[in-house]
């Protein structure tokens, strides 16, 4: 599983934009095999060597995100976090349970919740060059949900909506 990984990194290094990750993996499995190469096996457990991303900054990455952000349905993700269908359900719990809510600032925690539900809905793929600057985002590393919002309000552009209640929600049904 780590060389698979491994080699999806290097495809998305190289700009290869094909995913190596299988067409029917769910969002939930995606995450799972992804979060290795940000945290570490296991939730609390011993972090992983976070590698820098390709050549550039924490503020490009952040760019990055900010532009796929923009190019999410926010109705359609909505409309998909509400159904509570069993793959969004499982990708939402399972990403949650990597942030650290009680440290991640508001607007952190609101780019954070906003990427979860685009991610678990099918809007944003987290497969490819751009997957993991997303899970890096979506469990703050280094600060960079919060860069990516405040990069936001600089551009004066919208925020994404605030998915929390909805995760909360999703984390609370058995």
């Amino acid at each position: 599983m780590a060389a698979a990984l491994r080699a999806e990194y290097e495809a998305g290094l190289r700009g290869d934009d094909s995913p190596a990750e299988p067409v029917w993996a769910t969002p939930a499995e995606q995450w799972q095999r992804l979060r290795l190469l940000v945290r570490g096996p296991a939730v609390g457990g011993p972090a992983a060597v976070v590698e820098p991303d390709a050549p550039g900054t924490d503020s490009e990455a952040a760019d990055e995100v900010v532009s796929a952000l923009g190019r999410v349905d926010w109705a359609a993700v909505r409309a998909a976090t509400t159904e509570r269908t069993s793959d969004a359900t499982a990708a939402m719990k399972a990403m949650a349970a990597d942030v650290d809510w009680a440290k991640v600032q508001p607007i952190a925690a609101q780019i954070s919740s906003a990427l979860i539900a685009a991610v678990a809905s099918g809007q944003l793929g987290i497969g490819g060059p751009l997957g993991r600057t997303l899970a890096r985002t979506i469990v703050n590393d280094g600060g960079l949900a919060h860069r990516v919002g405040t990069s936001l309000e600089r551009q004066r552009a919208t925020l994404p909506p605030d998915f929390r209640n909805v995760i909360d929600a999703t984390s609370s049904d058995t």
